[in-house]
């Protein structure tokens, strides 16, 4: 639970004057002739006077306060309706006495009035006998109608009450107190139905099939404006009297935005219920005022925001408190205790989208004393956010990925990627260094094998070139000796003396160079073939020859 002020402390006179009860702030309070009375916030239960409220009393005929409330209760539930049709049975004058009834005439045995007429005889002319009828109506028998009634009294918090019968004729064991009756009081007047009937001022009830008809005046003076004590704001609820209880009034008043109960039991004469009501509305209106302490339309705090297209939104109550203090009441001590509910959940801020309207936590409106300790609580209301915060798609993204981050499995598969990453970078490593050392083991080879070749081309280089042969004298070597050879194998002829030839006439004749036909006459054997000469090879060749990778490129690969 986290607290703050409103407004900082201005004067150390203001202080001091702060730190006194409420009571000692307002004017002297006023006295009063009752025995007992209560002065209460309708609202909120706030107590503004009381005396002698925890005493035990009779009440009278305010008990039908209670009886009317249960009745309409019961309207309200759909278990009776107005229009209703009751029939007076024989219980109808159940522990009555010929004199103990104002509904003139009497309400008699087999008169048939409904629920709504009943309601008013009861609350206005103070009929006993209507109340007998409703609670009959209601629950069987007046009997459990009244157990009824005092289960009611308990669920409004009511410990000093306690009924015996509906009316509030005096009877032993039928008591209450003005406190527990001031609680009935204001969970009545939150009963439209109620107020309508208690502030009835003249009725008139139409003639049944055994009366005729009925007027009504309403016993409260206060809502009479012939009466002396006629009071504007007042608007309920119901007298009491009967000798030993003296005169009671149980009203309801509101003014400048104040609604208030005031309970007064055994006033010693029939002014005194009237007068002292009046004199304690008056005191309460002349010196206190309803304030507004909580506002909603402002925003109290402002509450983090994740994933949202702003850091922060605004955090306003869903409803105002407003309550009744003494006109020269110091807010600096008004404070604020508040939970969020995204804190309760353990979490350090909201998460977006967020709507208008939703609600992010719970305020309460306390008194602070100096030491900032909690005096007393004047209202709560639900704490709301102010504004929309739309999701952000780039900060949602972000916010996924780092959770996705902190999950324990991503965890182990980046520790297991990142051991894979380690072995690929050391066998990268080891290859590396193979590497080099291979190419410098070929860099070494092949300055040897580029010193062996020089020194082989130097010796090559020192033999002499044979001359290359003519192709046409060779033609003419193998033709003249395959002459000689035809002529060597030819037997000799006798010889004859040879004619005397004309003498040759010698002209001179072109060398021609032999045709393909002469060319493919027959020849020699061919010759062996010379020996061909190592050929010198050039650095391109050597180089591929002597950096062959293959082998180191696959095993990289793989």
């Amino acid at each position: 639970m986290k607290k703050f002020k409103i407004l900082p402390l201005a004067l150390i006179l203001l202080l001091a004057v702060s730190l006194l009860p409420v009571s000692a702030l307002a004017v002297t309070e006023p006295s009063v002739a009752a025995q007992a009375a209560i002065l209460v916030d309708a609202d909120s239960g706030e107590v503004y006077f009381e005396k002698n409220a925890d005493s035990s009393i009779q009440p009278a005929s305010t008990t039908k306060m209670m009886t009317a409330l249960l009745a309409v209760e019961a309207v309200e539930r759909g278990e009776i309706a107005l229009s209703d049709m009751v029939t007076a049975s024989g219980d109808v004058s159940y522990n009555l006495q010929e004199d103990s009834t104002d509904a003139a005439p009497r309400i008699q045995y087999g008169e048939t009035l409904s629920v709504e007429d009943l309601l008013y005889l009861a609350m206005l002319a103070s009929a006993n006998e209507a109340c007998n009828m409703l609670a009959e109506y209601i629950s069987g028998s007046v009997s459990a109608f009244v157990d009824a009634m005092n289960a009611r009294a308990e669920e409004l918090g009511c410990t000093g009450t306690h009924f015996v019968n509906c009316n509030g004729l005096e009877e032993e064991g039928h008591y209450s107190t003005a406190r527990d009756f001031s609680l009935i009081a204001c969970e009545a007047v939150n009963h439209k139905l109620f107020t309508t009937v208690s502030g009835t001022l003249y009725r008139t009830v139409a003639a049944t099939n055994v009366s005729e008809s009925r007027a009504l005046t309403n016993t409260n003076a206060l809502l009479d404006p012939e009466s002396e004590y006629y009071y504007e704001p007042a608007y309920g609820i119901k007298t009491g009297f009967f000798e030993n209880a003296g005169y009671c009034l149980v009203s309801a008043a509101e003014k400048n935005g104040m609604n208030v109960v005031c309970v007064l039991m055994g006033g010693r004469d029939v002014g005194d219920q009237f007068s002292d009501t009046v004199t304690l509305y008056s005191w309460l209106f002349d010196n206190y005022e309803s304030r507004e302490i909580l506002s909603s339309t402002e925003n109290i705090l402002t509450a983090p925001v994740e994933m949202g297209n702003m850091e922060t939104v605004g955090v306003r109550a869903e409803n105002g408190v407003s309550v009744i203090l003494p006109k020269d009441f110091d807010l600096s001590r008004i404070g604020y205790e508040y939970t969020m509910y995204y804190e309760q959940r353990g979490e350090e801020t909201l998460h977006a989208p967020v709507n208008a309207g939703e609600v992010l936590g719970e305020l309460t409106v306390v008194e602070l004393d100096e030491n900032q300790q909690t005096v007393q609580t004047f209202g709560t209301s639900r704490l709301v956010a102010a504004s929309t915060v739309e999701m952000s798609r780039k900060e949602y993204l972000e916010t996924q990925f780092m959770e996705l981050l902190e999950e324990p499995m991503i965890h182990k598969i980046l520790l297991i990627l990142g051991i894979i990453f380690v072995v690929y970078l050391l066998l990268v490593f080891i290859y590396t260094i193979q590497r080099l050392r291979h190419v410098h083991s070929l860099r070494k080879a092949k300055r040897a094998r580029a010193k062996h070749q020089t020194a082989e081309d130097a010796l090559w280089l020192s033999i002499p070139e044979e001359p290359e042969e003519d192709p046409d004298i060779e033609y003419f070597q193998r033709r003249e000796e395959a002459r000689r050879l035809e002529e060597a194998s030819r037997e000799p002829e006798p010889e004859e003396e040879p004619e005397p030839a004309p003498r040759p006439v010698l002209r001179e004749v072109p060398r021609v160079k032999p045709t393909e036909t002469a060319k493919e006459a027959p020849r020699k054997a061919p010759a062996p073939a010379p020996v061909e000469k190592p050929r010198r090879k050039n650095p391109e060749e050597l180089h591929k020859e002597v950096f062959d990778d293959d082998f180191f490129d696959s095993f990289f690969q793989h």
